[in-house]
Order: structure tokens, then C-alpha cells, then sequence
């Protein structure tokens, strides 16, 4: 199995105005959250950075505003996907399966084999003409 790794300045999701790292429910009511850089668990994947600069596995205090409940306490916001825990809400893998609604301004289409995909942040999408949304799907270049 291939990992590719990126590396990303951790500054960058500091600056993301939607990220909504230090206001929120898990901030103990005073505003300023706390951020858990140690990782999901998620063995070697842990560290895996998504488009936006934040990696599955961290803890935020809050998610956006603008998010969409996946269930009971999974959600999904402008490409990324978050559990709620706890300690916070975790930046987790995309659940290959989920259907979303809108995606990202930014992505891309992509035709492999006789299929079109769309790439967005990492996250591979395949559009249901019926249900008029986005599944995650496997990225279809990765052999099993």
C-alpha cells in the first residue's frame, strides 16, 4: 500500500475562517477552544492532511456554521467530515458511501474508464443522477 504524504505548514488551518477552532460547545463556554493535534488512532493514516490543511485525526472545538448532520454525530462541511466526541469534534476519513448534497466550489471532474468522477480536496464523488447527490466512493485510480 502506498501512502503519499503532504506536508502542509499547520498555520495554514489557523487561518481558514471556517475552520472554527476556538469557539463553540467544547470550549467550556468561555470561546477559546482547544485544538488536539495527537491524532485519531487512525494507525498510519493518523496524519493523512485533507486539501483544506487539517488533518484526520485533530480535535476542534467547533465545526462551521454551514454543516450538514451525516448522523446521530457525524457531519459534513465544505468537503470535510467531522465526528462528534467527547473531547471535540474529529476531522475523520470520508465514509465511502455517504451521500452529500453540495460539494466544494473547488473540485474537479475527472472521466475514468467509462465513469465521471469528481475530486474534491482528496475526497472522490461520484454524482447519483436519481437521488441528485454526491456518494463517496473510493478513489478509483487505487487498485484493491
Amino acid at each position: 500500500m502506498r501512502f503519499r504524504t503532504v506536508f502542509i505548514a499547520l498555520g495554514s488551518c489557523f487561518l481558514l475562517s471556517s475552520c472554527g477552532l476556538f469557539h463553540g460547545r467544547h470550549s467550556g463556554g468561555h470561546g477559546h477552544g482547544n485544538v488536539n493535534f495527537r491524532g485519531g488512532g487512525n494507525g498510519p493514516a493518523a496524519l493523512i492532511v485533507l486539501g483544506v490543511g487539517v488533518a484526520i485525526g485533530t480535535i476542534i472545538s467547533a465545526i462551521p456554521d454551514k454543516h450538514t448532520p451525516i448522523d446521530s454525530d457525524r457531519y459534513y462541511s465544505d468537503g470535510v467530515f467531522y465526528r462528534d466526541t467527547p473531547r471535540g469534534y474529529e476531522v475523520i476519513a470520508p465514509p465511502v458511501g455517504v451521500w452529500v448534497s453540495e460539494l466544494p466550489a473547488h473540485h474537479s471532474v475527472v472521466r475514468h474508464q467509462e465513469f465521471k468522477y469528481v475530486e474534491c480536496k482528496g475526497v472522490w464523488y461520484r454524482y447519483g443522477s436519481q437521488s441528485r447527490q454526491y456518494q463517496v466512493v473510493a478513489n478509483p485510480y487505487i487498485v484493491p
